[in-house]
């Protein structure tokens, strides 16, 4: 094990984690600091492997450190659940996920002797290989970043129903932290359990410069939720409606309500033409229409059958649709129809076209060419 390697890789950690509690832009506060925790906890994880080594003079340290292991996952699923939830607040039942630490903690403490490293402890045999109390913390991992997972799909899903335009706020940074996390992972179990020694060779490098890309993923975040308070927990309501039981589907609006709305709704989309707001989102078209945020998505809802990102996507495409089929084509690039058409950058542009017709944008414009 290359210990200086581990010991940089530890000092990044540090850096990081340090760097994303004190956000410099104020992004995201409360994720970031449950984030800077697991980036911290990981540096002291590289650290306790650095200080196995009797070379090393205050190796009885790594006792203490081992303990630190069992908070990684609940620090990084707490993350996430604040990533993904504008009003999270940490609850009674959140403790639950300190429990295994706790646990480790309090049989160190009370069963074992400052000389006997509880971590070293054998639980149970996988073939050749022995499953010792430290193997649990990889396992433990691998289950949360399962958990992340799912509920960033849950994210992306709940985001179309108050955003036409997802890319900088789906979280998409945070899926490409949990993939190196998961190669990373590899790794340890490796070391653990399997121990190929190509790997083992090799994992010290990996460590750095996987600590790097978590570095450079982490930065590029953007505010997910730019709402006031009120807004804020009306979303959270909005997203946490679809999973509440209820025994009978009630209505919002009733007919008399849903035909105003619907008129003044296509007042605001025909006449004035509300789309081609690049930024337009649910809060800013519930305020225009002066109903709540959640009125507002079931009444988008009853009216077209679809959510917010698209019924406006739609629209957008019938805008980007005329503006190619007219002169302007000639004036305007694809960036300036996009632009023009509501759109807030080309790839939402081109993804949404080609949704809703089956071809390009420039596929589009040469066969009306042709006609």
């Amino acid at each position: 094990m290359n210990v200086f390697l581990m010991c940089f890789s530890a000092g990044a950690c540090l850096l990081l984690s340090f760097m994303l509690f004190f956000h410099p832009l104020g992004q995201n506060l409360k994720a970031n600091r449950w984030l800077a925790l697991f980036v911290f906890l990981m540096g002291s994880s590289f650290l306790e492997v650095s200080l196995r080594s009797e070379e090393y003079p205050f190796a009885n340290l790594s006792l203490w450190l081992n303990a630190l292991q069992f908070i990684m996952a609940p620090s990084l699923w707490l993350s996430t659940l604040y990533f993904v939830n504008p009003t999270k607040s940490f609850a009674k039942k959140d403790v639950l996920h300190f429990l295994p630490f706790l646990a480790y903690t309090g049989i160190a403490l009370l069963g074992f002797s400052e000389t006997t490293n509880l971590m070293l402890v054998k639980l149970f045999s996988i073939g050749s290989a022995d499953f010792l109390v430290r193997d649990i913390v990889p396992v433990q991992l691998a289950a949360y970043i399962i958990f992340c997972y799912l509920a960033l799909i849950r994210h992306k899903k709940n985001l179309r129903l108050i955003a036409a335009a997802t890319s900088e706020i789906s979280l998409d940074w945070l899926r490409y932290f949990l993939l190196i996390l998961i190669f990373m992972l590899l790794f340890w179990i490796n070391d653990a359990l399997i121990g190929l020694p190509q790997m083992l060779d090799i994992m010290p490098i990996v460590y750095t410069g996987a600590v790097f890309f978590l570095a450079y993923f982490s930065i590029r975040q953007r505010t997910i939720f730019e709402f006031d308070t009120k807004e804020l927990q009306d979303i959270t309501a909005l997203f946490e409606a679809p999973v509440l039981k209820q025994p009978k589907k009630t209505e919002r609006l009733d007919k008399a309500e849903l035909a105003l709305l619907s008129e003044k709704l296509d007042k605001l989309v025909i006449e004035e033409k509300i789309f081609l707001d690049n930024g337009l989102s649910l809060p800013v078209l519930a305020d225009k229409l002066g109903i709540s945020i959640h009125d507002a998505s079931y009444l988008i809802n009853e009216a077209t059958g679809g959510n917010f990102y698209n019924f406006i996507n739609s629209k957008r495409v019938e805008e980007a649709k005329r503006l190619l089929a007219s002169d302007k084509v000639e004036a305007l690039n694809m960036v300036g129809i996009a632009f023009a058409s509501g759109f807030n950058s080309k790839t939402a542009f081109n993804t949404a076209f080609k949704k809703w017709t089956g071809m390009s944008p420039t596929e589009y414009a040469k066969s009306n060419n042709r006609q």
